[in-house]
């Protein structure tokens, strides 16, 4: 979640006024008009989601004013949006386990696959500031279901409460768990792959540099969305698309990574900042971008890199749409086309 920062006809510029009830409709029609420019060249069906999205945060500050407590309330509040369409499973079954941050949620999603199954381990967005299992229940769903692949969803520890690397070495705590306790829950071990979305692509794609390095990676394929890769706020997708409109500001993401990497250490850290790192020797990964997210150019530069330097790759630019946009699946016909294409590409990676 992220709510409009700045002025969304500007790249740069004084920020939105952010005053008034949002309960007062005449006052927050005007207050979203000013967005209606921006929005224009957007998938109608977005448009209309992004509308109702945005007239729930009228009022509030922008995000890099909020705490990170204030921040994960506001990101649940709006689950309504993130699960509708999604698909009841016949069976959803959680534990805790053990990593380094102390004890963490992980959720099985079984769509019916005959255990021992192929699994995709989804690790969540939410600038490793919010998100959760239970916020991103709609697009597990929708990948179990869609792929027909049991999906393992990863509640990994949160910054700024817990910053580089803890979150990462939760997550590859979980791989690990997969690949060894995973048959209790039907898991097979041999056919695990990863998808992150935003913060969880980050983390996804360093979890695959990380286990690639120790020699004994157990995932066959990585799917990346819209993923943060890099440190540049000035990239020129940022420039055109940062200014607040588009559900992620580039003010937002300046906060998020102050908030994730907390000293020159980390920040200069492949595994936190995946551009920095030798891309070779890495699963097949399938790379997804949207047309109107400042994280555009991040996801280009990975694509470009991870060719040069011999991967399997697919690179998929989703037209018309913002950041965030897989969570809000269930609103936008057009992205059921693009999610069951990913999935066959899930689907493909784990045969035997």
């Amino acid at each position: 979640m992220s709510a409009p920062g700045q002025d969304p006809t500007k790249a740069t510029g004084d920020r939105a006024t952010w005053s008034g009830d949002a309960g007062d409709r005449p006052a927050t029609d005007v207050w979203l008009a000013q967005f209606e420019p921006a929005w224009r060249p957007l998938d109608p069906q977005l448009r209309d989601v992004l509308r109702m999205i945005y007239a729930r945060l009228k009022g509030l500050p922008p995000p890099a004013q909020l705490s990170p407590d204030e921040l994960r309330t506001i990101n649940s509040s709006l689950s309504f949006f993130f699960g509708a369409g999604a698909p009841a499973l016949p069976h959803i079954e959680e534990r805790t386990i053990s990593v380094p941050s102390g004890r963490a949620r992980i959720r099985l999603y079984d769509p019916g696959a005959a255990a021992p199954a192929p699994t995709v381990i989804l690790l969540h967005g939410g600038g490793w500031v919010m998100g959760s299992v239970d916020t991103y229940d709609g697009f597990a769903r929708q990948i179990a279901q869609r792929s027909g692949l049991r999906c393992l969803s990863v509640d990994y520890a949160l910054a700024p409460e817990h910053p580089f690397p803890a979150p990462l070495d939760d997550c590859i705590a979980a791989v690990r768990w997969a690949a060894s306790e995973g048959s209790t829950l039907g898991v097979d071990a041999s056919r695990l792959a990863v998808i992150g979305d935003s913060a969880g692509a980050n983390l996804a794609l360093a979890l695959c540099l990380a286990l690639r390095d120790a020699g004994d990676s157990p995932i066959r394929a990585a799917a990346l969305l819209y993923g943060a890769y890099s440190l540049d706020l000035e990239t020129p997708s940022h420039r055109a698309y940062g200014g607040g409109a588009y559900f992620l500001g580039s003010a937002d993401m300046g906060r998020y990574l102050n908030d994730y990497l907390q000293n020159e250490a980390s920040r200069r850290n492949p595994l936190a900042v995946p551009l920095l790192a030798k891309l070779t020797g890495l699963p097949p990964l399938y790379v997804a971008a949207c047309e109107f997210d400042p994280l555009l150019d991040d996801s280009r530069s990975l694509a470009a890199r991870a060719d040069a330097a011999g991967a399997q790759l697919e690179f998929h630019a989703w037209n018309g749409v913002v950041h965030g946009v897989a969570s809000l699946m269930g609103w936008i016909d057009a992205m059921g086309p693009r999610v069951d294409h990913l999935c066959d590409f899930l689907r493909r990676a784990t045969r035997l």
